[in-house]
């Protein structure tokens, strides 16, 4: 994995030191539209690319810019550096996802970033009986993860995800070692083994599950997006307005599921 600067931005970013948050490709697309929610409200700025050859190459229109194009990977940061956002916007090659987790990680390693915040999804048909009522989120932190973090996060509410009997998982995204001790995370892609070699790696790293189903999430984005930033403060909350005031939405937003259908067809 190459991590590519854009000209613009050479002389103005850094990544030691900084908050990383990163989406996790799993169910629902959650963690994704979580981050588009974060980069257009908090208005942050594409700093660089990622380049990996493990990740389908994907090319299109920018909307956060008035020229340019969107790329696979990308990586927005703060005017202050303070908080760093990768935006993956196409999945992983078949039987290539660990080796493009190691790849990530090994590229957090060299960027020196104080914490990473990875955001997830898993499935909610899945779900235990403890885990259908109250909020539809969880948390696993690792060991070297600051704890003032780890106490906001359980004055908020979030739980750790708990461990379950179920041996009905698929388990492609399992490394086949020492994985047994964590929980199970169905419908969550590479993020159950990102945190594994986190912890393995001294990462001090917090990942936030979403329960989701497929179809329209962009509310459940909006919760995910609501409790990211309560947990880390990126922005003050007005208590008058609604968490879908709150936030901006990208213009992508728009064309999700395509243009509206012609009502005359129908009548």
């Amino acid at each position: 994995m190459k991590f590519i600067p854009v000209k613009e931005r050479e002389n103005s970013y850094n990544l030691t030191g900084s908050t990383l948050i990163l989406p996790a490709i799993s169910i629902g697309n959650v963690p994704q539209l979580t981050v588009d929610l974060l980069i257009t409200t908090l208005n942050l700025q594409r700093i660089g690319f990622l380049e990996d050859e493990n990740v389908i190459p994907v090319i299109g229109f920018n909307e956060h810019l008035t020229r340019g194009i969107t790329v696979a990977i990308e990586v927005y940061q703060s005017d202050n550096n303070k908080w760093t956002v990768i935006q993956q916007r196409a999945p992983v090659i078949k039987k290539r996802w660990h080796i493009f987790a190691e790849n990530i990680l090994a590229f957090i390693k060299q960027s020196q970033f104080s914490k990473v915040v990875l955001l997830s999804s898993a499935d909610a048909t899945r779900r235990t009986d403890i885990q259908l009522t109250g909020l539809p989120l969880r948390i696993l932190t690792t060991p070297s993860l600051p704890n003032d973090l780890f106490e906001r996060a359980t004055i908020l509410g979030l739980k750790t995800l708990e461990k379950t009997s179920n041996n009905d998982y698929d388990l492609k995204h399992d490394d086949d070692t020492k994985q047994d001790d964590l929980p199970k995370i169905p419908g969550g892609g590479v993020s159950r083994f990102l945190f594994h070699k986190s912890q393995q790696g001294n990462i001090p790293l917090i990942m936030i599950i979403f329960f989701a189903i497929e179809g329209d999430n962009t509310q459940d984005a909006f919760l995910l997006a609501n409790y990211t930033n309560s947990l880390l403060n990126l922005l003050p909350q007005q208590q008058e307005i609604s968490i879908t005031e709150f936030w901006k939405t990208p213009a992508s937003w728009n064309y999700l599921f395509g243009k509206p259908y012609e009502q005359e067809l129908y009548q």
